[in-house]
């Protein structure tokens, strides 16, 4: 089974000894979809900014589509980083563009233009379900616009690996739901995705199970709270 994430044995630990991640271990298989559900300060985010490496981990090994994060060149990183999707859990939106001025900010940043752009931004858009909302500006689109709006953003263009950082705090449990169902059709067109969240229900209500048995290509995985050194 091709693996698209594999961490193995994480630690990680602040300057002052506050140990928040402890011998952590997740597989997140190529077709796979993996829920990582953990109260505030459990080290959600703080496990997708080490898989991004944007923070290095005190221990253990993180592999991503095949490398290893920690040996890679930077040149190489940000060539690996371009095949990841991620969803800040703060908006990224630009209020003065349009849905599709949005998009296009992006691709042309990529260099990505003409018809491969236009069939990206398409894609994106159905996806994330903002079909018809192309021309409504950043600034216009009510909360649960603005989450899909960051979706759109990650997946475009295409991505192996799809990271999003607690995309359902503050929705209300439809517009969950929905995001979910998106996330699955998006998992189903061949991304990987691993998602967090602070609430255990979620989950279990789209049919997750607890990581109890292996290999999965869904489940969740439980961090605990954070630990006091």
């Amino acid at each position: 089974m091709r693996i698209a994430i594999q961490v193995s044995e994480l630690q990680y630990a602040t300057d002052d000894g506050v140990l928040v991640l402890d011998n952590l271990s997740l597989g997140l298989p190529g077709d796979g979809f993996v829920f990582v559900v953990g109260p505030p300060s459990s080290g959600k985010t703080l496990l997708l900014e080490l898989i991004l490496r944007e923070k290095t981990p005190t221990g253990g090994q993180i592999l991503v589509l095949g490398r290893n994060m920690a040996r890679l060149s930077p040149a190489r990183a940000r060539e690996l980083r371009r095949r990841i999707g991620y969803m800040p859990e703060g908006s990224i939106v630009l209020d003065e563009r349009s849905v599709q001025g949005n998009l296009e900010f992006k691709l042309r940043a990529l260099g990505i233009r003409g018809p491969a752009a236009r069939e990206h931004m398409a894609r994106a858009v159905e996806l994330a379900h903002l079909k018809g909302e192309e021309g409504t500006p950043g600034a216009k689109l009510d909360p649960f616009g603005r989450r899909k709006l960051v979706l759109a953003l990650a997946i475009c263009p295409e991505p192996a690996v799809l990271l999003c950082d607690d995309p359902f705090r503050g929705l209300a449990v439809a517009e969950q739901d929905e995001l979910v169902g998106m996330l699955k059709v998006i998992n189903g067109a061949g991304v990987a995705v691993l998602a967090t969240t602070r609430d255990p229900e979620l989950p279990a209500r789209h049919g997750f199970p607890l990581r109890d048995r292996s290999p999965l290509l869904q489940y969740a995985v439980h961090l605990r709270p954070e630990v006091r050194g």
